[in-house]
């Protein structure tokens, strides 16, 4: 019939199988996370983004023991219960293996 729309279902994304196995990819999607982190200071999309890098080695309970971080407190960081500061992100980067580095951009 002409005029009608038909709505197909995309697929869902699954971020932690397209990560799995590529550890550039790892790393690249790392640092846009960041970038959009600091751009838009969105703390729950950052924590979100953030969760499947986190589960593609670990469970939450062994990652709190590997960073030292109360398992409690990844369970609200992952529902917005609370605000981690800078030093509780770089940790947990630092854990999954990565590091932060800044670069200058200067802008007209």
């Amino acid at each position: 019939m002409k005029g009608t729309l038909t709505m197909t279902k995309m697929p869902e994304f699954n971020t932690l199988e397209y990560l799995k196995g590529d550890v550039e990819l790892q790393q690249q999607y790392l640092e846009q996370l960041i970038n959009y982190y600091v751009q838009d200071n969105n703390v729950e999309a950052f924590l979100s983004a953030l969760k499947p890098l986190i589960e593609l080695n670990y469970n939450i309970t062994e990652f709190a023991q590997k960073t030292g971080i109360n398992r409690t407190y990844f369970y609200k960081l992952f529902n917005n219960k609370v605000v981690p500061d800078f030093p509780t992100i770089v940790l947990i980067v630092k854990n999954l293996g990565f590091k932060i580095d800044c670069k200058l951009v200067r802008t007209p």
